[in-house]
């Protein structure tokens, strides 16, 4: 597997040689330009001078030209040229090129052609070629000469070439140089700027489920690092949260199931021993306990589909009044054997754009947790709106041993403020199970404290619905 180290290597290695193979392409060939168009420049200017010495005297082109003034053209020189009447008849070429002869090419004298070519002796050259009007002699009539020449001038190309391939050793040797720092430089700038992260890394391979109390530092550490490792404390902090919760879940989930396990094995070995000491009330407290241990299972169930997404919410338009009265109906009787004062309210006509079936279980939920937990003699208030298609319900009721630090814990599984009413039929999911509903439903659950003796459960719609 590559690290991050060995990735950022190489491709810092093949940009940095591709940054230099196109800046040393890039000097090479302005460099060349450059000489080039100089070379051209001095060959144009050779050519000028030669055209300037061709004159036309009675119809026949002639040039005035001594090796005195242009040596290069001798026997042996490095400079040639070749001079052509408008037929393409050979006038006049230098003695450096012997038998050789320069092939005719031209442009105009304004835009000569400029082209390498091989010359005499097989040296490589280069040539200019220009097509032009000879001067009229001194002593002919003044007319405007109507015979055209064209001419021809090379020359040896050794030292340009010479010049561009020391350039290109130059530019070339530099690169290398220049690689190989890079490469020895890289790896080592690189392991010294990813240790913050290494160490990262090590930190993390050591943390395990019995030390998620663990925290990275964030101390002296890169800015791309910061962020990352503010993330991964967040995390390990949600992690911690959740394993305790699961472990207290476990612990609840044990103590739940405990009592009312040894409950049934107490009466089947009593029943095994003593058959016919059984009492006749055994069958329905066997049958009233098996019914409890079904309904902290049916709820855990539920509670486990919701938080799974395994609840999908089908909307429809409910009527909020009808739902309520039906409720108050169903808890009116439990209600009044606490001497519980229950009240619904909900604005005539008001509809909700919700999941019947979600929506009543998670009033179901509420209002069976609070009228077993309010205190005697006290209040349970029902309330439901809809503002701009979105509802809002609040279930009210009076509390005697609640404070707001008891309020983050009321969505536990299991939990109870009182430990000792852990046996009481009560399995303490009944507000876990409506905050799930109400997620899948997508709603918000939320708890508070109306005063120092009343608490409020208020369901929220999260997302408009206009009905």
């Amino acid at each position: 597997m590559k690290t991050i180290g060995q990735q950022l290597t190489r491709k810092l290695l093949l940009t940095v040689g591709l940054i230099l193979g196109a800046g040393g392409a890039t000097v090479y060939l302005c460099a060349r330009a450059t000489l080039q168009g100089q070379f051209d420049a001095a060959l144009r200017a050779k050519a000028q001078a030669i055209a300037t010495l061709t004159e036309e005297k009675s119809g026949r082109v002639e040039i005035e030209f001594s090796d005195e003034h242009m040596r290069g053209f001798e026997a042996r020189g490095n400079d040639f040229f070749e001079l052509w009447d408008g037929e393409g008849g050979s006038l006049e070429r230098s003695r450096s090129l012997r038998d050789a002869h320069l092939p005719p090419r031209h442009g105009s004298l304004e835009e000569p052609v400029f082209w390498n070519l091989t010359l005499p002796e097989g040296r490589a050259g280069r040539a200019v070629g220009i097509r032009f009007r000879p001067q009229e002699s001194e002593d002919a009539p003044a007319k405007v000469s109507s015979t055209e020449a064209t001419l021809v001038v090379a020359t040896v190309r050794r030292e340009l070439d010479r010049t561009l391939t020391a350039i290109q050793l130059v530019l070339l040797g530099t690169g290398l140089l220049l690689a190989a720092v890079t490469a020895f430089v890289v790896p080592r700038v690189l392991r010294r700027e990813l240790r913050p992260l290494r160490a990262l890394a090590g930190d993390a391979a050591r943390i395990d489920a019995g030390s998620l109390s663990a925290r990275f530092g964030t101390e002296g550490l890169p800015g791309e690092l910061a962020p990352i490792t503010a993330r991964l404390n967040e995390l390990l902090a949600r992690l911690e949260d959740s394993f305790e919760r699961e472990r207290r879940f476990s612990s609840d989930v044990a103590h739940e199931f405990r009592t009312p396990v040894a409950e049934l094995r107490g009466m089947a070995e009593l029943a095994i021993k003593l058959p016919d000491a059984r009492a006749a009330t055994a069958d329905h407290e066997t049958l009233e306990i098996a019914l409890h241990l079904e309904s902290i299972l049916t709820r855990l169930l539920a509670m486990a589909r919701a938080e799974q997404g395994g609840w999908a919410a089908h909307q429809a338009r409910v009527a909020l009044a009808p739902m309520l009265q039906d409720l108050h109906d169903r808890f009116r009787a439990r209600a009044a054997d606490r001497d519980l004062e229950f009240r619904v309210s909900a604005p005539e006509g008001a509809q909700a754009e919700t999941d019947p079936m979600l929506l009543r279980s998670i009033l179901i939920n509420l209002l069976d947790n609070a009228i077993y937990y309010t205190p005697r003699g006290g209040t349970v208030d029902v309330e439901a709106e809809v503002n701009h298609g979105r509802l809002t319900l609040r279930v009210v009721n009076t509390v005697d041993n609640l404070d707001h630090q008891d309020l983050p814990r009321l969505f536990e599984r299991f939990w109870r403020k009182d430990p000792a009413r852990s046996a009481d039929g009560h399995a303490g999911l009944g507000l876990s199970l409506a905050r799930a509903f109400a997620s899948a439903l997508g709603c918000e659950l939320t708890a508070t404290l109306v005063g120092p003796a009343r608490l409020a459960l208020t369901l929220t719609q999260l997302k408009t619905n206009q009905v």
